[in-house]
């Protein structure tokens, strides 16, 4: 075994690597489907209706006038959910994604490969929960992660409500305007 001071060369190198390594680059973090930030409602309405999708509902959530799409084209995607803000236009897109076929491993399958592809993108994710524990007779679990940029941020969550035989599960994703 090389004494410690045979080291200090090539660890010195190795530091001074990562010192002089070019900084990660911010990724733009931009809505999916061909949306874009602070784009106005009847914009999004004609995005939509050439993707062969539909609106299904309008309401208020939160102060923000919220639409729930179906139909855009995605595996496992159940509905997207776009929020406008006080211009009417957009600052986030909401996408929930479920399969009635997925077990729990499917689930965490597809939640750890989301993951992987938004850190190999936007680097580490910051862990916003993870959690399991009983609300009532419902045990609950919920996952979720955040990757933060200056033009936005994507949050990415999983949530399972169980009782008994009646089990609920889904993934999000929300890209949200910086």
């Amino acid at each position: 075994m090389r004494p410690l001071r045979a080291w200090i060369p090539w660890l010195a190198f190795g530091l001074l690597g990562l010192v002089a390594a070019p900084p990660m680059r911010s990724q733009e973090i931009n809505p999916p489907f061909g949306f874009h930030w602070a784009e106005g409602q009847k914009q999004i309405a004609k995005i939509i209706d050439r993707a062969g999708a539909r609106i299904v509902d309008k309401e208020v959530i939160l102060g923000r006038e919220a639409w729930t799409i179906e139909g855009l084209i995605q595996p496992a995607l159940q509905r997207t959910i776009l929020y406008f803000g006080t211009g009417k236009s957009l600052v986030e897109v909401e996408l929930q994604y479920q399969h009635p076929d997925w077990d729990l491993v499917a689930y965490e399958e597809f939640l750890n490969g989301a993951r992987q592809r938004l850190e190999a993108r936007y680097g580490p994710a910051i862990v916003l929960a993870k959690d399991k524990k009983p609300e009532g007779d419902v045990m609950q679990t919920i996952v979720g992660y955040k990757w933060q940029e200056p033009s936005g941020s994507i949050q990415l969550f999983f949530f399972s409500a169980e009782r008994n035989n009646d089990i609920y599960r889904s993934v999000s994703l929300h890209y949200r305007a910086g």
